[in-house]
């Protein structure tokens, strides 16, 4: 049974799904298909040491060496995949889900995420055929922490002191992330800094109302509030008491990373017209991409011209700050950066664009693709874009329908200049969806 096998990840509850055993054969698996020493580290969670000790000896045996960082964020992996003789890293973690989850993150060479194309598939085949090499292969230790804290300080030390107020929601950035933030000139006020794989007060991503709460409680004089998920791959920060949305994060860094040279800035296509704005506006070009962290690693490792990327679940990417993989670390000590330079009172000026919630329409498998290019065909007089689904453009607007890759479902997310042309292209767009459905089931 291998259902723990998703499209860029492995991921599945403990011990039912994934137990030592499995995670054995699944270092196995792995390390049957690189070629190559790999370093390995996790995140928090209560059974992380158990499960990485398993998948540690499941690579040995196929004869692959292996480095092993320890319990550190993903960031300082990627960071290590870098600055490392390894040809792979491995990351034991589950992110921001509930304590009973458990998983595995893959990359390949400086950091490449492993899509499904681009390894995963592989080492399913190899796990379920058990095609395992043989050999012994060594193991040693390394302590990144010192060089990744340096690495970040050296491209966001501050010339003033700011207070920041820390949400690590148990997760494994309060072992580091405090020490950062430190280093680049903060006065630190620490929430939930205790690691506790159990998550005991909230789930640890920055979207979860709770722990934007219990933040803001948290909150006197702090200029600046940040939360962290789970393995510290996103953040989220609270400006002037308000949650900065996703789209806002991406358009303060365009901006800044565009004033220090020019080029291209991937974010996934569900961004507000407010990113694509900023990104011209400050002599960057805007490149939509699928939704999918994968998908952003690959266009980032595949043009050189990217200086930035950013999705609205919160992963943002540097590859003009020499960091080319998701880093919420990275992210938060640049954002105290822009709050002691006054960068971040720009948001006064941004224009909001109403946006809808996400719509997820049941819809079977078997009728999601005619339903997208039907829609498409509908729309055939419109400016569309088919990277990820369609993506319709209206005079007032845009609409995007697209398949969900985990569920039977579509999902419709529409934003527009008014609410009142907001709810007219919602609805045209909604009808003509949930009619294809119908025909196509």
């Amino acid at each position: 049974m291998t259902s723990f096998f998703h499209a860029y990840d492995l991921r599945g509850t403990y011990p039912d799904q994934i137990d030592e055993e499995v995670a054995e054969k699944v270092g196995k698996a792995y390390g049957t298909y690189v070629e190559g020493k790999v370093l390995v580290g996790r995140d928090g969670r209560t059974h992380g040491e158990k499960i990485t000790e398993a998948f540690i000896e499941g690579v040995k045996s196929t004869g692959t060496d292996v480095v092993n960082a320890g319990a550190v964020p993903s960031p300082v992996i990627y960071y290590g995949s870098v600055e490392l003789d390894v040809v792979s890293s491995a990351v034991v973690t589950a992110s921001h889900n509930p304590s009973e989850y458990t998983g595995f993150k893959f990359t390949k060479e400086n950091a490449l995420a492993m899509s499904r194309d681009g390894g995963m598939k592989q080492i399913q085949e190899i796990y379920e055929s058990e095609s395992f090499d043989k050999g012994d292969g060594s193991e040693k230790t390394v302590d990144l922490e010192k060089e990744y804290i340096e690495f970040v300080a050296e491209k966001t030390k501050m010339e003033t002191d700011l207070e920041v107020a820390v949400n690590y929601g148990n997760g494994i950035t309060a072992g580091i992330g405090g020490k950062m933030l430190e280093a680049i000139g903060c006065k630190v006020t620490g929430v939930n800094s205790e690691i506790d794989g159990e998550f005991p007060n909230h789930l640890p991503a920055p979207g979860e109302k709770e722990a934007q709460k219990q933040l803001r409680d948290a909150m006197s004089d702090e200029e600046l509030g940040i939360i962290f998920d789970g393995d510290g791959d996103r953040a989220g920060f609270i400006y002037e008491g308000e949650y900065i949305t996703e789209d806002e994060v991406l358009a303060l860094f365009s901006e800044n990373i565009l004033e220090k040279g020019k080029g291209k800035v991937v974010h996934d296509l569900r961004a507000s017209k407010l990113v694509k704005e900023r990104i011209t506006e400050s002599g960057g070009e805007p490149l939509e991409t699928r939704v999918g962290h994968t998908f952003i690693s690959e266009e980032i490792h595949e043009d050189p011209e990217i200086v930035f990327a950013g999705e609205l679940s919160g992963h943002y990417y540097f590859p003009a700050l020499d960091a080319p993989w998701d880093d919420g670390l990275l992210a938060a000590a640049l954002m105290c950066k822009m709050v002691s330079e006054g960068e971040v009172e720009k948001l006064e000026s941004y224009p909001e664009y109403p946006v809808s919630p996400e719509l997820r329409i049941d819809c079977p498998e078997k009728a999601k693709k005619g339903v997208v290019e039907s829609v498409a065909e509908s729309y055939s007089d419109h400016e569309t874009s088919t990277v990820d689904g369609v993506k319709i453009y209206f005079e007032s607007g845009w609409a995007l329908v697209r398949p969900s890759n985990t569920e039977p479902k579509m999902s419709v997310r529409c934003e527009a200049d008014t609410e009142q042309d907001l709810e007219s292209i919602l609805s045209e767009v909604r009808e003509n969806v949930e009619e294809s459905i119908e025909e196509f089931s």
